[in-house]
């Protein structure tokens, strides 16, 4: 779903990934009110579109954006996504790495992973390295990969124990939520920094940071069956991203 078809080829481009809702239909927001085309990237179209025909009703006057289907819980949704977006041949600017899933359940995504793993951590992996070329190719603005971490990472101190996580891969024995989760946002900084030392190494502008938006008061925590009054705004929460 576009619009204005020349307006849009005329701007720098930027991917969200779960730009649909929470933080990230906030870092739409402001990315849009930044002058750039964006790609809302969601889970079903009819979430993504929905969330496009918000964004460009509610913002700046000549805004272009579009929607993208992305499940990150399905390793092909990745790649058609990817795909999709490469078949263009356009140069992506920003891409930022923002859905994730909190601290549920143990449940076993159909490539089987354990969800949190693969929605958090090696879905937007590979998202991000089926993109390189095209964010590498961007020049004004350079590329800017930008992965929602948090501080939760704190919540899994020691180094990613892959027999463990084989183990998880397989049933929920020993499985703890909110140490998956913390796993998994931990795995978001080390692909940051890993990728930043690598395209450094390799002579290219493009940078790649990873951040913690801040103890946001999202749907995340209801979904985890949690409340978080004490937390900040959402909209305060995507500046970072932004």
């Amino acid at each position: 779903m576009t619009t204005s078809e020349g307006a849009q080829q005329s701007r720098p481009i930027a991917l969200v990934t779960g730009g649909n809702a929470g933080i990230g239909f906030e870092t739409c927001k402001g990315l849009l009110k930044a002058g750039f085309h964006l790609v809302v990237c969601a889970r079903s179209e009819e979430k993504a579109d929905k969330a496009v025909a918000s964004l460009l009703q509610d913002g700046p006057e000549g805004s272009t954006a579009e929607s993208l289907v992305l499940d990150l819980a399905s390793l092909m949704s990745v790649r058609q996504a990817a795909n999709a977006f490469l078949a263009t041949q356009r140069p992506l600017n920003v891409c930022v790495l923002n859905a994730g899933i909190m601290a549920l359940p143990w449940h076993k995504t159909q490539d089987g992973l354990e969800q949190q793993w693969q929605v958090n951590a090696l879905g937007h992996f590979l998202l991000c390295r089926l993109l390189l070329p095209a964010i590498t190719a961007a020049r004004t603005p350079t590329g800017r990969i930008v992965h929602v971490a948090s501080g939760a990472h704190r919540l899994h101190p020691e180094a990613v124990d892959y027999d463990q996580l084989a183990n998880e891969h397989k049933s929920a024995d020993g499985f703890r939520e909110w140490r998956a989760y913390g796993r998994s946002k931990l795995a978001n900084i080390l692909l940051s920094n890993e990728l930043a030392r690598r395209l450094r190494a390799a002579g290219s502008a493009v940078t790649s940071n990873s951040l913690h938006p801040g103890n946001v008061n999202s749907d995340l925590w209801s979904k985890a069956g949690r409340t978080n009054e004490s937390g900040i705004p959402v909209a305060e929460g995507a500046l970072t991203s932004i």
